[in-house]
């Protein structure tokens, strides 16, 4: 395989979170407004989004460059006991989809059934999980999750329309 060909399977992800850095960097001015204020701050609505924005794009980029002095290295000859296992992109674009589905979902089942379910769902496209430790994880995360947001943070979580 050629270096190009290298260089781009080991950075598509990168590549891809720096292109959409940069949309959300220069999508920033026309989707927030600044309010007209006589005050003398340079802090306004765009300053976290510029923040976070910036922080995406640095990363990836520092990303890329290190991949690219790691593969300028001479590699060292690897053991033939473990084979390296090859990402998934079928894992993560079902994934992906498990999201999506519990943003739609989440208004009719609610959020501690529909979080119970993503979790399990997740763990399961992860794979190599115990029955057990998905109960686990599942109820772990789920119940802490929406006392923390629901009473601490008073943020209204949808109990779902099909349970009143």
């Amino acid at each position: 395989m050629t270096s190009s060909g290298v260089f781009l399977r080991g950075n598509v992800s990168s590549i891809t979170t720096l292109l959409i850095g940069l949309f959300f960097f220069l999508s920033i001015p026309s989707q927030i407004g600044i309010s007209e204020s006589t005050d003398l701050s340079g802090v306004n609505s765009r300053t976290m989004p510029y923040l976070i924005a910036s922080a995406i794009i640095l990363l990836s980029l520092y990303t890329i460059v290190s991949n690219i002095f790691a593969n300028r290295k001479v590699e060292t000859v690897k053991s033939n006991d473990e084979p390296n296992e090859i990402t998934s992109y079928g894992r993560v674009f079902l994934a992906f989809v498990a999201i999506a589905l519990w943003i739609v979902i989440v208004p009719y089942l609610g959020f501690n059934i529909t979080t119970i379910m993503l979790v399990t769902t997740i763990m399961i496209i992860i794979g190599k999980c115990r029955w057990w430790q998905i109960a686990i994880v599942a109820l772990a995360l789920s119940f802490p999750i929406n006392y923390l947001l629901a009473a601490v943070l008073k943020v209204y979580l949808p109990s779902g329309s099909v349970f009143g």
